[in-house]
């Protein structure tokens, strides 16, 4: 009895060491992605969530938007002040002109004239000054949603309707499929096989048929073998972290999913 325990533990250990062996130029590595978090400038009551998690959204589109009470309000008021700046600015023109003509007729003295012009000049400046006072009330009225920077999948919603969200703080998390990729290790000895802007094959589960992607990116610092991809026989190595982004479809990559990265195959010539 004790044997056969022996020689089956022994059989067991093989076929843990064969299943664990690497074939050439084949690494393992996972699917990530470099997310969006989108948040307000200012902060504020979340008065309306446009998207949900796993919505599908186009840039521009419209994501959350916060209570704007206190902004529609100095929006009004500034358009008021530059319909009363437009009008004064018109009587002081007309009167301006007044002047003039009668000053012509020798009939007002030029100290008039010259009153009557700083008078449109200063109603002309009021007129910018309230024109800016409106652009800058819009502009704090947008501040008050978020919007879709790029195409994207909506990874989070991280807010409720009536909660309070501070300055900066995320609302929404976006993962734009071209923010997709596969990292990567690789051993010492077998860099030299790849290079940035090379070609290599993805293989998973779900994944497309002779998925390919394009290396963007090599790290030059060694690194003990990530927890995420340890194995019996990698655990202690050191190796080099690398990136590829997918070719084709990036959307049937799926952050965390494990990926097996290997160069395409050789034809001969």
């Amino acid at each position: 009895m004790r044997l056969h325990s022996l020689l089956f533990a022994c059989g067991a250990a093989l076929l843990l060491t064969a299943c664990n062996e690497r074939p050439e130029n084949t690494w393992q590595g996972y699917a990530e992605g470099d997310y969006v978090r989108v948040a307000p400038v200012d902060g504020g009551i979340v008065e309306k969530l446009a998207v949900e998690r796993g919505d599908r959204v186009r840039s521009g589109d419209l994501l959350f938007k916060l209570e704007t009470t206190v902004e529609k309000a100095a929006l009004e008021s500034a358009q008021a002040s530059l319909t009363e700046a437009k009008a004064t600015l018109r009587e002081a023109e007309l009167e301006y002109q007044r002047k003039l003509t009668l000053r012509k007729q020798r009939n007002v003295a030029q100290a008039e004239v010259d009153t009557a012009h700083a008078r449109r000049d200063r109603a002309g400046a009021a007129m910018l000054a309230a024109a800016s006072a409106i652009t800058q009330a819009e502009w704090r009225l947008s501040r008050r949603e978020g919007r879709a920077p790029a195409d994207a999948i909506v990874q989070d919603v991280m807010f409720r309707e009536g909660e309070y969200a501070n300055p900066n703080q995320p609302i929404v998390s976006l993962l734009p499929p071209r923010n997709i990729k596969v990292r990567f290790f690789v051993p010492e000895a077998e860099l030299g096989h790849i290079e940035e802007g090379g070609k290599v094959r993805f293989a998973c589960s779900d994944c497309p048929e002779n998925a390919t992607g394009t290396i963007r990116f090599i790290s030059t610092e060694a690194e003990f073998t990530p927890p995420v991809i340890y194995s019996d026989q990698s655990k202690e190595k050191l190796v080099y972290m690398a990136e590829a982004t997918p070719d084709d479809n990036p959307e049937a990559f799926h952050p965390g999913q494990p990926v097996t990265v290997s160069l395409p195959a050789q034809h001969p010539e």
